[in-house]
């Protein structure tokens, strides 16, 4: 998986003769990058910023002096893992999950004059040996001087490799060796002096696909926001450049043997969120929002009907407090806050009074449903209360 750094220090000193960089400029720039990939978000100071690019993005963050109340902090604004120095890792793994760290080893230009692997395999095998108990990924970045020739990337991948079996990711500058990578599956961390151009993620993304076992088709799983699979089609690189310009679901029809549009001629389109590839490199992964049906029997997918989520509930009293209906309970109820909570409170005693399982379920539900106006009208989504119980997950032992 391509991962793209999100320096937010590099890209405000690039403007620094212009406007004061917005906040909205730097969050679409990740909603950009997260068509292609996760983001790394390094030098930031803004939580609000934060938590707006998690909220478009994949999101993991560097922390080179890492406090723990920081990381409750930011696994809250919805951060997925945080990158840590290898010398500070031990102190903060004792008191966190390894679940959401990466241990970030540096490759020292000194390490490696004159060629000297050997002493580099045995620095290499100290520094994993001291972190491989707190953290549950490793990052291989390397001093801004140094420059890696292809032959010592794969030693280093292949010492890692013997002594430990977790996730690696390697710094790949200017994306030289973001191909060779993926094959021995490393995920590239991509960095760039500048910031990216979508057609320069798109030509990185396209390029690291093996277009050759189905003679240029890749199979494509199509799933909507909510991770329901939705359809299988085929994409070739032609369709999926496509796809990834337009930002819908656009895909390769065998029958036809030409690019078709979803939704094209039924109007059920397929607006695009991201896509991801598999670990070899030769499958498909699109997140869609679906317009209306998948299927052509006008089922909401092909594999079957929708399903009911938590997410269509949240959605529907959002749209009752929006565009309130007459005769709406929900309408009704939300105008006035005191009212929901007062309601929280009848259903939370309805619940503790329960008389059987049945009962329990009923109570339970109606409780929720109460819950859900409450967030709706504070603006609070389903994805901070995920943020919230995640970091309650990995903070603390």
């Amino acid at each position: 998986m391509l991962k793209f750094e999100l320096n937010i220090g590099k890209i405000k000193s690039s403007y620094e003769n212009q406007l004061k960089i917005e906040e909205d400029f730097i969050i679409n720039y990740a909603k950009r990058i997260n068509y292609f990939g996760s983001v790394v978000v390094s030098n930031i100071e803004s939580h609000n910023l934060l938590k707006g690019i998690c909220d478009v993005a994949e999101c993991d963050l560097v922390m080179n002096s890492p406090k723990l109340e920081t990381i409750q902090a930011v696994l809250r604004k919805g951060v997925k893992k945080v990158i840590i120095p290898v010398e500070k890792i031990e102190d903060i793994g004792q008191k966190v999950s390894k679940n959401i760290i990466i241990a970030r080893i540096t490759l020292r230009k000194t390490s490696l004059l004159n060629n000297n692997l050997i002493d580099l395999k045995a620095e290499l095998k100290e520094e994993v040996n001291r972190v491989v108990s707190y953290c549950s990924e490793i990052l291989i970045d390397y001093d801004e001087d140094l420059t890696l020739d292809e032959s010592t990337v794969l030693a280093v991948i292949d010492y890692i490799s013997e002594f430990i079996d977790y996730p690696l990711t390697f710094l790949d500058t200017n994306y030289k060796y973001t191909e060779l990578l993926e094959k021995k599956g490393v995920n590239p961390f991509i960095y760039s002096s500048e910031m990216l151009e979508e057609k320069e993620m798109l030509k990185i993304f396209t390029h690291a696909l093996d277009f050759q076992k189905l003679e240029g088709l890749i199979p494509t799983i199509v799933q909507d926001e909510h991770n329901q699979i939705l359809m299988l089609a085929f994409s070739t690189q032609d369709s999926l450049t496509q796809a990834l310009i337009q930002k819908k679901g656009i895909y390769y029809s065998r029958s036809r043997k030409s690019i078709w549009i979803k939704g094209e001629t039924s109007g059920n389109y397929q607006m695009l969120n991201n896509i991801r590839y598999d670990c070899d490199q030769d499958a498909l992964l699109f997140n869609v929002r679906q317009e209306g049906v998948a299927c052509h029997l006008q089922r909401y997918s092909c594999f079957g009907n929708k399903e009911f989520e938590l997410s269509d509930l949240y959605e529907i009293i959002q749209d009752r407090i929006l565009n309130p209906v007459l005769n709406s309970y929900t309408s009704k109820i939300s105008k006035d806050e005191r009212l929901i909570i007062e309601k929280i409170k009848e259903e939370s005693n309805e619940v503790i009074n329960y008389t059987n399982d049945e009962n329990l379920s009923w109570e339970i539900a109606d409780l929720l449903y109460f819950v859900l106006v409450l967030m709706v009208k504070k603006g609070i989504k389903l994805k901070d209360i995920l943020n919230e119980l995640w970091s309650r997950r990995n903070y603390g032992n």
